[in-house]
């Protein structure tokens, strides 16, 4: 993907690596990057509780990669086989608000969708 057409995402870069985002700003961008997918379709899976791989072994995990998703109490991101980082759902919410923000202030036809995949995945993790 064109670094222009990632400039929004580029812009949540330091408050992201200030408050616990880092490894998540990481992911994201890496999955942009590569094409993996767009950030609608990240930000559904999200709402629906699927973490993701942009690459072997780069990963984070929601309630659905759990084994018993009724446990999960933290949202985890791994690199290799470690554990880097965990945060509470309620943060992770928080920080996919801003990331959010900041991709409807750049694509604001996206606008309707992306407010809808945020309200699910605010209901399901706060």
């Amino acid at each position: 993907m064109n670094e222009n057409k990632l400039d929004w995402l580029l812009d949540t870069k330091d408050y992201l690596y200030q408050n616990d985002g880092r490894d998540l700003y990481d992911i994201i961008y890496t999955t942009l990057s590569k094409n993996k997918m767009d950030y609608k379709t990240f930000l559904k899976m999200a709402s629906e509780g699927h973490g993701f791989s942009p690459s072997e072994g780069f990963s984070y995990a929601l309630d659905q990669d759990w084994d018993i998703p009724e446990e999960f109490n933290e949202v985890t991101f791994f690199l290799g086989e470690y554990e880097t980082l965990s945060i509470s759902p309620n943060h992770f919410v928080k920080l996919m608000d801003y990331i959010t923000y900041a991709y409807i202030k750049s694509y604001p036809n996206d606008k309707i969708l992306a407010e809808k995949y945020m309200e699910q995945l605010r209901r399901r993790y706060s």
